[in-house]
């Protein structure tokens, strides 16, 4: 779970959806829009990646655990960011999140 401060509310999304900058990786699609202040983030999983609430759940959990050293690498980025999972890997999870979110941010810069 992120900390209140990072997580993207309503409005935050919405100005994403419309206006933020798509990335594409081979498990990820992502939306990112700069922006001053800390690092925003929000994990979209549908029901045809995961049928279940457990499983997505869980993706989304280690998700997000491949943003904090992403991130906590790069100088803490700024802005807003949308993650849509596309496809769930193998296991183990978050060391593949983790590769995909590296290479989204050497899109980003």
């Amino acid at each position: 779970m992120l900390a209140r401060k990072s997580r993207i509310g309503k409005q935050g999304l919405a100005e994403v959806f419309r206006v933020g900058k798509p990335f594409r990786t081979s498990l990820l699609s992502i939306k990112y829009l700069p922006s001053p202040g800390v690092l925003q983030c929000a994990v979209v999983i549908s029901k045809k990646v995961a049928k279940k609430a457990v499983e997505r759940n869980r993706v989304r959990r280690a998700v997000y655990r491949a943003l904090v050293p992403s991130v906590a690498q790069e100088n803490k980025k700024h802005g807003k960011l949308v993650v849509f999972v596309q496809k769930i890997p193998a296991d183990p999870l978050t060391p593949a999140f983790v590769a995909d979110m590296e290479s989204v941010w050497k899109k980003i810069n």
